[in-house]
């Protein structure tokens, strides 16, 4: 008889829960392996911050190379530029705002997290020299005198003086150009760029200076059309340009208007000199242009001379309304906490270069710059170390007309706009400043500082700036500009020199 044996097997359900069980162990698995705390994600995690902190730690060797060669400094366009070796920087104003994105990995990381110290002061580049008749040319400073009256000045120095120039506190660098006779006294304007003012009450405007390496502005600032080749009519990118200290005088100042319509006389930048004034502009154009002709004070020299531009005059005019400047709460003219300065007038009758009054607005009772008291209180930075005679003295005309008068007016090629700044108009209407260039401190800082403000016209296509001696509104140092064809008797000029 057959009997019927017992088969062992695997039952379904006990399939059903093996299979559970293992599915379960594999997801325990993947979740080991590879959930967002599993081994491999915390081993690319890893990996991940060992390569940035790698990148990080790269970085801040070259940001502690750099502190050591600079006792302990580092300024921010450096720090920039050793960032940029490593990748890309975002957008934000302030650099130790941004992110930069890794070459290496594409890695964020933020500029704090690299560094969170303090940046030093931007400087400006050392002066050019080289294209200077160096037999004739002369670092400036000055010192008080004793009884602390008035400054001495020094203005025989063939070498480099300590601190000759502290941007920080208002002192900027000057110089002294003589020949057979003949003096010129030069500031120093260096590269920088700003943040346009956008409101017309007057307020601090923003500088950060800048080599002429950098050829792109920041995020939200704007480099100064007179430093860039395309601002300049081809000029060159520029480190910085030299601006007469005071308006230009003649050799015989003592003649009538300091000189006046005579375009054979030669150019000197003095101070306590009437001011070369009753002259036309084609004439001031080409005495200006000639200077470093032979017999002139420039003579040996190989630098650019010419006649200021409306937009050289901006860039002295912003940076004095900069924290280089007048604004600057470390400067005479200054009062630590208070917003806002002024330009003390050069109310001269006798339109007395370098010259101040006894008040910031009028009196005839005028003092030399070299006045310890209000002498400085007249030039562009609250300081000895400034640019004179911008507000009041005597207008000045400067190489800037509207679009087709340049020819007539100066003497240049029509469309050239290296030596003269072109304008366009749509109406005789003195208020009109559609026209305006950025940088030229016309409609930037319209308004400003007592100013009186009115734009080229066809009826008046010449600019002048600065002011007469004349009490209250008629002066200042941003947007006054009276055109030809008004008290053109008072209207003198000044020089800038590009290395």
């Amino acid at each position: 008889m057959n009997q019927i044996k017992d088969k062992k097997g695997v039952t379904l359900i006990t399939l059903v829960i093996t299979i559970i069980v293992l599915l379960l162990l594999a997801g325990v698995t993947m979740a080991t392996l590879a959930g967002e705390n599993g081994i491999l994600n915390q081993s690319s995690k890893a990996k991940t911050e060992t390569e940035i902190a790698s990148i990080k730690e790269e970085i801040q060797v070259e940001i502690l190379k750099e502190q050591k060669k600079n006792r302990g400094d580092i300024v921010e366009d450096r720090l920039k530029k050793i960032l940029e070796n490593y990748g890309i920087l975002s957008n934000e104003r302030k650099l130790l705002d941004r992110t930069l994105t890794t070459t290496k990995g594409n890695y964020q990381i933020k500029v704090s997290d690299i560094f969170d110290g303090t940046l030093a002061p931007i400087y400006p580049n050392p002066p050019n020299m080289a294209k200077f008749n160096k037999a004739n040319t002369y670092y400036v400073t000055w010192d008080l005198k004793k009884d602390t009256t008035t400054y001495e000045i020094n203005d025989k120095q063939t070498n480099v003086p300590d601190n000759w120039y502290d941007y920080e506190n208002g002192k900027w660098a000057n110089i002294k150009t003589s020949n057979s006779g003949l003096e010129a006294y030069w500031v120093w304007i260096p590269r920088y760029e700003y943040v346009v003012p956008t409101s017309v009450t007057a307020t601090q405007i923003e500088v950060k200076f800048i080599s002429k390496s950098q050829k792109e502005a920041d995020e939200g600032y704007t480099i100064h059309p007179a430093f860039t080749n395309e601002g300049n009519g081809g000029l060159g990118e520029l480190d910085g340009i030299w601006v007469a200290k005071f308006e230009a005088v003649s050799n015989t100042p003592t003649a009538i208007w300091g000189g006046g319509n005579n375009p054979n006389l030669k150019v000197q930048v003095k101070p306590n000199q009437s001011s070369w004034r009753n002259i036309e502009v084609s004439n001031a154009f080409l005495v200006c242009r000639r200077m470093t002709s032979q017999g002139e004070v420039l003579a040996g020299s190989t630098v650019d001379s010419h006649m200021m531009k409306n937009t050289e005059w901006g860039a002295v005019a912003i940076l004095s309304q900069s924290q280089y400047g007048v604004y600057n709460p470390e400067s005479i003219n200054g009062e630590k906490g208070k917003e806002e300065y002024q330009i003390w007038n050069n109310s001269s009758g006798s339109f007395l270069t370098g010259s101040v009054g006894i008040h910031e607005d009028t009196s005839n009772t005028s003092v030399s710059a070299y006045d310890s008291i209000n002498g400085p209180k007249a030039s562009t930075t609250g300081t000895i170390y400034g640019v004179y005679d911008m507000a009041g003295g005597a207008w000045e005309y400067v190489a800037a007309c509207l679009s087709g008068q340049e020819n007539a007016k100066f003497g240049v090629q029509l469309g050239d706009n290296q030596y003269v700044d072109l304008y366009t108009n749509t109406s005789d209407l003195d208020s009109d400043f559609e026209g305006a260039k950025i940088g030229d401190a016309t409609k930037e800082t319209k308004g400003w500082n007592r100013d009186v403000s009115s734009f080229v016209c066809s009826l008046y296509p010449i600019f002048k700036r600065g002011g007469s001696y004349h009490v209250g509104t008629d002066g200042g140092v941003f947007a006054f500009h009276y055109s030809e064809g008004i008290t053109v008797y008072d209207a003198g000029f000044r020089v800038v020199l590009v290395p």
